[in-house]
């Protein structure tokens, strides 16, 4: 699930539906769903780029690439990918500075 405090609650809980989603359609059992099916699924959600844009943003996080058919699948759904970028980059930089913290 994406962090973003600063958001408001609405689009928290429309970024926690849309994790699972796009999950769901991405990488788990509905990866192989007809694509115009998968964004209808994404858009049913939000069709808010920015939005998108910060889920596929944490998607893009992933060092493995596991998560890539997710990044694809909202940046087809209308994803700003610059957003997307954003917000990779803003996760990369809390994972790594809470990798120096004792637990």
């Amino acid at each position: 699930m994406v962090d973003v405090p600063s958001l408001p609650q609405r689009q928290r809980l429309l970024l926690a539906e849309l994790s699972s989603v796009a999950r769901r359609y991405g990488t788990d059992g509905m990866r192989d769903a007809p694509r115009e099916a998968a964004v209808a699924a994404v858009r049913a959600v939000t069709d808010d780029p920015v939005l998108l844009g910060i889920q596929a943003g944490a998607a893009l996080v992933d060092p493995y690439g596991v998560s890539r058919p997710m990044v694809e699948l909202l940046q087809a759904a209308g994803a700003d990918m610059t957003v997307a970028r954003k917000h990779a980059a803003e996760v990369r930089e809390r994972l790594s500075a809470g990798r120096g913290r004792a637990p």
